[in-house]
C-alpha cells in the first residue's frame, strides 16, 4: 500500500459519513411524525458513521505524518527505522509474515491519539482542533475523539459505546470535527 492510500481512502469515508448524515437529516426533516432519529436503523447507522469517521481520522493523520516527513518508500508495509527516527512514527511487526529473514511492518495499531501527537509537535499553532492548543472544539466531539476504538466496529450498534451516547447531534459534530481536520491538514501538507 502506498502512504498516498491514506489520503483516498479518507475523502472517500469523509464523503460517505456526510452524505449519510445528509440522509438522515432529509429524511427526518420530511417525515417529522416518525421520529427517525430514535429508530434502531438509524442508531446502527449513526454507530456504522462514528467507526467510519474514526477511520478517516487516522487515514488523514497518517497520510499527513506520511507526506511530511517525506516518506519514500514505495509501500507503508516496510520498515524505515530513519523515517521513524525523524518522527517518531510507530511501526509494528506482524511475526506470522516473516519472510526471508525480513519482517513486513505498518503503522502500529489503530492509535490515532499517539499519532496526533506527532502532528502537534510540527504544526502546533496551526489553528486545528486537537493539534493546536488554542483551538476551539465542541466537547462532544472531543469525547467521542478519545472514545473512538478499533473495536467499535465489533460493539452493538444498540447500546452506549464507551460511555458515550451516539446521537445524531454528537455524530454529526464528530463528522464536522473530521471534515476540519482533513481540510486542515490539506491545505498543511497538501
Amino acid at each position: 500500500m502506498d502512504f498516498k492510500n491514506y489520503q483516498e481512502s479518507s475523502i472517500k469515508h469523509l464523503s460517505t459519513c456526510k452524505s449519510i448524515l445528509n440522509a438522515i437529516d432529509l429524511l427526518h426533516t420530511a417525515n417529522k411524525s416518525a421520529d427517525i432519529l430514535q429508530s434502531n436503523n438509524t442508531q446502527t447507522t449513526l454507530h456504522n458513521v462514528f467507526y467510519l469517521s474514526g477511520y478517516t481520522l487516522e487515514s488523514i493523520i497518517n497520510y499527513s505524518i506520511f507526506k511530511h516527513y517525506r516518506w519514500t518508500k514505495p509501500s507503508v508495509q516496510e520498515l524505515d527505522h530513519t523515517f521513524s527516527s525523524r518522527c517518531d512514527f510507530t511501526f509494528f511487526p506482524h511475526t506470522s509474515r516473516r519472510t526471508g529473514g525480513t519482517y513486513q511492518y505498518w503503522a502500529s495499531q489503530h492509535e490515532f491519539y499517539r499519532n496526533i501527537d506527532i502532528l502537534k509537535r510540527e504544526f502546533s499553532s496551526c489553528g486545528l482542533p486537537l493539534i493546536d492548543r488554542t483551538a476551539p472544539i465542541d466537547n462532544d466531539a472531543k469525547k467521542l475523539f478519545f472514545s473512538w476504538n478499533v473495536e467499535v466496529r465489533y460493539h452493538l450498534p444498540t447500546e452506549r459505546y464507551s460511555g458515550v451516547e451516539l446521537t445524531f447531534a454528537n455524530v454529526k459534530k464528530f463528522v464536522v470535527l473530521t471534515d476540519v481536520l482533513y481540510n486542515g491538514l490539506m491545505k498543511i501538507v497538501g
